[in-house]
């Protein structure tokens, strides 16, 4: 499913909310994206949801964590994630979350730049099935 080389989006901005079904309703009443999918556990409380609009796609996520002084982040798909690791700290950057494998099939490493701003490098590993990790594909996504 999040796979760029099938047409997922190689950047998905992510912006955090404390409420993310409300902003993706807010959102489709406003701009007209639409909800493709939800990662909620089973007593309802909702992670993270997905919209798309036109092919592109922003992750609505929770704010909280290891996200709670930060209102985005964004996640670039690269080849190489332990390279693009190395090349972030010698740039000035910060290792944030290590590379680790993500329930959803990717491994993925959080770096801040050298102004803060939080990036998600990300590279796919496997296909999953979004049951496995409490999501759900609500329309098509791109990928």
């Amino acid at each position: 499913m999040y796979d760029p080389r099938r047409g997922y989006p190689i950047i998905v901005p992510c912006v955090l909310y404390d409420d993310p079904p409300a902003a993706a309703r807010w959102l489709s009443a406003v701009i007209g994206i639409r909800e493709v999918v939800r990662a909620s556990l089973p007593d309802g409380w909702v992670g993270h949801v997905e919209v798309e609009r036109d092919g592109l796609i922003i992750l609505l996520g929770r704010r909280g964590g290891q996200f709670v002084d930060t209102s985005s982040l964004t996640q670039v798909f690269v080849d190489d994630l332990d390279r693009a690791c190395e090349q972030a700290v010698a740039g000035g950057g910060v290792i944030l979350e290590p590379p680790e494998d993500r329930p959803w099939g990717v491994r993925q490493a959080v770096v801040a730049d050298p102004e803060g701003q939080r990036w998600a490098l990300t590279r796919h590993v496997r296909d999953t099935d979004p049951a496995t990790w409490y999501g759900r594909i609500l329309g098509p996504v791109p990928g």
